[in-house]
């Protein structure tokens, strides 16, 4: 069965929006196939390959916008670069450009879908993504969870991944409760989660839960912890990686949402110390040593046999650990203190006879 939409062509020489059994699509006019999104997209390829620099990029780009005002794309790739220039006031300008064209089209009251698998509705779900990242960067979280929301109801898939912003963004307005219902959920899944959870869970007092939280973190994608304990850039390990275990992840994580760790200093020596405790590096070690032997195998049931390994070390971390390392220490004047703090008291420069309690 053809969709609907398929079967439908645009003449007007306007971009049009068509709703059809409560979905909407965006249809480009006939005029653009051809000079117009042949040269977009030789731009997009060129810049890409590195052919052309960033500034003749953007300056092309804004020519094709002055070209043909409704074409939401140019605004949204505008958006995106500006976002890699560390400029997030512009691309959510840019951005924003972009989604007054295609709000002005879509009805007003519509509560239906606007879905990614129809190609002409990418570049307003590309504007609406870039637009969520650019709020996340000014620290604008509650117009950033309102995108979030609006673009989940669009498109349910979520192509981009933006509801892996959500739980962080829900952190950051204070909505304690629903971030953790959501980075609870879905922690599994991504990452950088488990070290949302592991920070709200420490805000909250709850210090046993926070270092279960972010030992998951530590067996998820130890490049995160390196940056929060001082390394920015970490080398990748020659290990194997799951699809948010990697270092580009981790910057991406950092980057976004480092201002609420700086707020926090006490819980970046939480995680330097548990990162760092001797029971942890052993436990990361045997995590670590799977996805050595997975980067060096090819053999598939080998692999799955590894895989099987992995998930049962990763099962194995629990509050048994946590419960007692979380120990406050006497130290050699008789106060007990948190072991993350030792280090930095006048009394533990003098580390002898330090006694748990």
């Amino acid at each position: 069965m053809v969709h609907p939409f398929l079967q439908v062509q645009n003449m007007t020489g306007k971009l049009r929006f068509e709703v059809n059994d409560n979905q909407g699509c965006f249809i480009f006019p006939e005029t653009w196939f051809g000079s117009l999104l042949d040269e977009f997209e030789e731009l997009i390829d060129a810049y890409d390959a590195d052919e052309i620099s960033e500034t003749s990029y953007i300056n092309k780009l804004r020519r094709l916008a002055r070209q043909e005002n409704d074409f939401i794309d140019v605004h949204a790739h505008l958006a995106y670069v500006f976002l890699e220039q560390n400029a997030p006031r512009k691309a959510l300008n840019a951005a924003l450009k972009g989604l007054a064209i295609g709000n002005r089209l879509i009805p007003e009251g519509f509560s239906g879908r606007i879905i990614w698998i129809h190609p002409d509705n990418r570049p307003f779900l590309r504007a609406l993504y870039a637009a969520i990242l650019a709020n996340a960067h000014l620290q604008r979280h509650q117009d950033a969870i309102m995108l979030i929301e609006k673009i989940l109801d669009y498109n349910p898939e979520d192509n981009h991944g933006a509801r892996w912003l959500l739980g962080p963004e829900l952190l950051r307005t204070g909505a304690h409760e629903q971030a953790r219902h959501i980075l609870q959920e879905h922690a599994d899944e991504f990452s950088p989660y488990w070290y949302e959870l592991g920070l709200l869970h420490f805000l909250n007092g709850e210090l046993v839960k926070a270092a279960t939280a972010f030992r998951r973190g530590f067996a998820a994608n130890t490049y995160i912890a390196e940056i929060l304990c001082g390394n920015l850039h970490p080398f990748p390990l020659a290990v194997w990686h799951n699809f948010s275990g990697g270092p580009d992840t981790a910057e991406d994580y950092y980057a976004t949402y480092h201002p609420l760790w700086g707020q926090y200093p006490e819980a970046l020596l939480f995680v330097n110390w548990l990162y760092n405790h001797s029971s942890v590096l052993h436990e990361r070690a045997e995590i670590i040593k799977c996805a050595e032997m997975l980067m060096q195998e090819d053999d598939f049931e080998i692999c799955e046999s590894i895989l099987r390994q992995q998930e049962k070390l990763r099962e194995r971390i629990d509050e048994t650990l946590s419960e007692k390392i979380v120990q406050k220490c006497r130290n050699m004047n008789g106060e007990y203190i948190w072991p993350w703090i030792l280090p930095f008291s006048a009394a533990g420069m003098k580390h002898t006879g330090i006694q748990y309690q």
